[in-house]
């Protein structure tokens, strides 16, 4: 069954990729830049000595995303920068968004990266909401919880707003 389904999904991905040439698409396309704080408050055990540490955070996001398919979900790429061990992580991910008016909700999900306090690899999931006031700027915030391992075990939990600057790219 497994074996016979395999050819149908290879003669499907030439129309998938397609999709996002029709006209409807084309019209909807952008890129965003988006700056925002955020608090986080962590948990974490180093595995070199075994000491847990604890505490709450600021940072600050930089991110640029772009538009897949018809409904304005995005993917992004993420850059934070923490206030309290002047660390960075560096993060991607796909951002889900729900309802087509000025008020919208969004799911993230994602992997976070901390090269240079760990280092430390782990899935982020958050979720909150959007006001869009024209067709070029938005202003969300939310909640999400990001998990991290390697250098020990690491659990972040944030809070996150923003502002969001969309650039169409499509045939407007």
């Amino acid at each position: 069954m497994i074996r016979a389904a395999l050819p149908l999904a290879a003669l499907a991905l030439p129309a998938v990729a397609m999709a996002d040439d029709t006209p409807y698409y084309a019209d909807r396309r952008a890129l965003s830049l988006i700056l925002g704080p955020g608090a986080s408050y962590t948990e974490y055990i180093k595995s070199s000595d075994n000491d847990a540490e604890s505490g709450p955070d600021a940072h600050l996001d930089l991110m640029g995303t772009r538009t897949v398919g018809y409904d304005g979900n995005e993917i992004y790429v993420l850059i934070r920068g923490s206030v309290r061990n002047l660390d960075l992580a560096v993060g991607g991910g796909y951002r889900n968004f729900f309802g087509r008016d000025a008020w919208q909700s969004f799911f993230d999900v994602g992997v976070l990266v901390r090269p240079f306090s760990g280092p430390w690899v782990g899935p982020r999931v958050g979720f909150g909401v959007r006001h869009t006031f024209s067709e070029r700027l938005a202003v969300f915030g939310g909640l999400g919880i990001t998990l991290g391992f390697g250098s020990g075990l690491r659990g972040d939990a944030e809070a996150f707003t923003g502002v969001q600057w969309i650039f169409p790219v499509g045939s407007q």
